[in-house]
């Protein structure tokens, strides 16, 4: 009997971990489109030229989000420089670039 509320006992932790996790917010979404995200004072903006494709994404990040949108953001599988992220919202998604000041 122990072990089976030890077990449950595990279970709701790992849970917990792994909704925080999943529901973690990184950043900011702004514009009148969302065309820009700010991470952790990062700005991208969108890029609907890039040669990446939906293949690429790699892993999740986190979220952000506005009063009116949540999306979720991924690495890039092949952007060793770290400029782009992939971000998904309802059914769609697309790349950001990182603003080049």
């Amino acid at each position: 009997m122990k072990k089976v509320l030890a077990f449950f006992v595990l279970l709701i932790c790992l849970a917990g971990v792994m909704y925080y996790s999943n529901n973690k917010v990184i950043g900011t979404v702004s514009g009148l489109e969302n065309e820009r995200i700010t991470i952790n004072d990062v700005v991208y903006e969108r890029d609907l030229f890039t040669d990446f494709s939906r293949k690429d994404r790699g892993t999740y990040l986190g979220k952000v989000e506005n009063s009116h949108i949540t999306m979720r953001v991924y690495s890039v599988k092949g952007d060793n420089d770290g400029d782009y992220i992939y971000v998904f919202w309802d059914w769609e998604g697309g790349f950001y670039r990182k603003e080049v000041l």
